[in-house]
């Protein structure tokens, strides 16, 4: 007590104000001011007292500004005070909506764990109902409307979460994650509470004008039922969260215990796709791509491999997924893609090289730049390259991929639109768009021999691609009767496993020399 009294900011003042006091009580004591008059009575050519009157002048005109400069003092304490509460609510809060950050979540934690930890019975303690929340085409809304338009999305999404009123507290974690806390006490039914928060947040949005729909994938779990340690039960609300968003997104998902083995299988897919690309594991196979009328080779379509130690084959639909999630799909894409740039330099010049973009890359306007690099690297042509789109690219950001093929096709690449016939494009999208050939589904090829209806569809596409000027490739080839059917339909290039399944670069090798072999024997033959 005696150390925080003498190292108070109002100490100085007080021993003024009490030596004051002592030396007039002094003077009182001992008749001091009755002295003084007689001593300067009995010297009034020294003139005392003007001099006294001076000395009072002065002392009050001090006194005056002592306290003046306290008061000073205490009005820049109270100002810093006040700077220092707004320092630290700003290092407490999101910036943008308001909302309690990261830093406040960690004091939050850290003052419930200590109020669970003193409890003499743990069933008095606070019990929360923890929501994770993370939208779902946040960053399709924020290309559209630009970073002001996102901005304005999610302090509406902030302040729909605050406004349901079973919500005691809810943060911001970054980006477009919230986290919502419940006390369960009060409010029980934690499921019904996310269904209602996820409805509202479903509900659309209006930024200038334009209406938005935003999705939301929610992960519930409890303290401390899920978790003895709140952080732990955040994690698991986490868990579920992503579990939501792995379901089909929009959903709303409780954690359960399996879910942490789930998550432990993931992290170890991750770290191995991770060593694989560093040790460049995941490799191109390439599958041949013949003009159907004159059956010559003309290229080959480069198709990534992984072979996961200890587990076998991954599906490419499964570790490209997860690269995507990952946000690597630009490195692991560039290191595929060099590699099959230098496979294909040894091939022979009038081969080409089919390469696949995801709908992740062809959002980013640097990816066209990226791959003329990689073509520089590699020695191959730009027009050796041809690079394949899927039509659910093309919708989510229109004006990106519509940049991106553009600088693409004046840099002499060919663009293919795979897939053609599952997706969403249209004749609109097709006449504005750099494309030099669609490539047919091969759902509508499996039947084409023996569903008229496949074929007619199959024609529809064909004349098409006549109509628009565009070379048209058959996917999935798998019998004789199905390439007759398309070569006497007019299409103009297949690929399937009846022409050729992928193999590896040593393997391609020798396929290209069997096949311009088997040419010149049939040359020599006919001569």
């Amino acid at each position: 007590m005696w150390r925080k009294l003498l190292s108070s900011k109002h100490l100085e003042p007080a021993l003024v104000s009490l030596l004051a006091i002592l030396v007039w009580i002094y003077g009182e004591q001992h008749d001091a001011f009755e002295t003084l008059v007689t001593f300067m009575e009995a010297h009034e050519g020294w003139e005392l007292d003007e001099l006294f009157l001076a000395a009072v002048v002065f002392g009050l005109a001090g006194a005056f500004n002592y306290y003046r400069h306290l008061y000073k003092q205490s009005e820049e304490g109270k100002r810093r005070a006040r700077a220092e509460s707004d320092l630290d609510w700003l290092s407490r809060h999101d910036n943008l909506t308001g909302l309690p950050n990261r830093h406040y979540l960690k004091s939050f934690v850290d003052k419930t764990e200590r109020g669970f930890g003193k409890k003499k019975n743990q069933s008095e303690a606070k019990s929360y109902g923890l929501i994770a929340l993370d939208l779902d085409g946040f960053k399709k809304i924020n290309d559209l409307t630009g970073h002001a338009g996102g901005d304005r999305l999610l302090k509406q999404v902030a302040e729909r979460i605050t406004s349901n009123e079973a919500i005691k507290l809810a943060f911001r974690l970054g980006g477009d994650e919230f986290l919502a806390v419940v006390n369960l006490a009060e409010t029980p039914d934690l499921e019904a509470v996310a269904e209602n928060l996820r409805n509202s947040i479903l509900k659309p949005i209006v930024i200038d004008g334009i209406t938005n729909h935003i999705g939301v994938s929610v992960g519930l779990a409890k303290y401390p039922q899920d978790s003895r340690d709140l952080t732990g039960a955040i994690n698991n609300a986490d868990i579920a969260m992503y579990h939501a968003k792995r379901s089909g997104k929009n959903c709303v998902a409780t954690f359960e215990p399996e879910m942490l083995e789930l998550k432990l299988q993931r992290s170890q897919f991750e770290q191995d796709l991770l060593a694989a690309m560093a040790r460049n594991e995941i490799k191109p196979h390439y599958q041949p791509l013949f003009d159907l009328k004159a059956g010559e080779l003309r290229g080959f379509e480069a198709l990534a491999r992984w072979t996961r130690n200890g587990h076998g084959p991954v599906s490419p639909e499964k570790f490209i997924a997860l690269a995507e999630d990952m946000g690597v799909i630009t490195e692991l894409s560039d290191q595929l893609l060099l590699q099959a740039c230098k496979d294909a330099k040894t091939w022979p010049a009038d081969l080409t090289l089919s390469f696949n973009l995801s709908p992740l890359q062809l959002s980013d306007r640097l990816v066209g730049l990226r791959i003329l690099s990689v073509l520089g690297e590699a020695g191959l042509p730009p027009h050796r390259l041809e690079v394949e789109i899927t039509e659910s690219s093309l919708v989510n950001d229109m004006e990106t991929a519509s940049f991106v093929l553009k600088s693409l096709h004046n840099a002499g690449v060919r663009i293919a639109l795979d897939d053609f016939g599952t997706g969403y494009s249209n004749l609109l999208q097709l006449s504005n768009l750099y494309f030099d050939r669609i490539k047919i589904d091969r759902s509508f090829i499996a039947s084409v021999n023996t569903d008229e209806k496949q074929m007619r569809i199959v024609k529809t596409i064909l004349s098409l691609g006549e109509g628009l000027g565009l070379h048209t490739t058959a996917e999935g080839i798998e019998e004789m009767e199905q390439m007759s059917i398309l070569k006497d339909l007019g299409c103009d290039y297949g690929q399937g496993f009846h022409l050729g399944k992928p193999v590896d670069a040593a393997q391609t090798t020798d396929f290209i020399v069997a096949h311009f072999e088997k040419k010149a024997s049939k040359l020599r033959v006919s001569a």
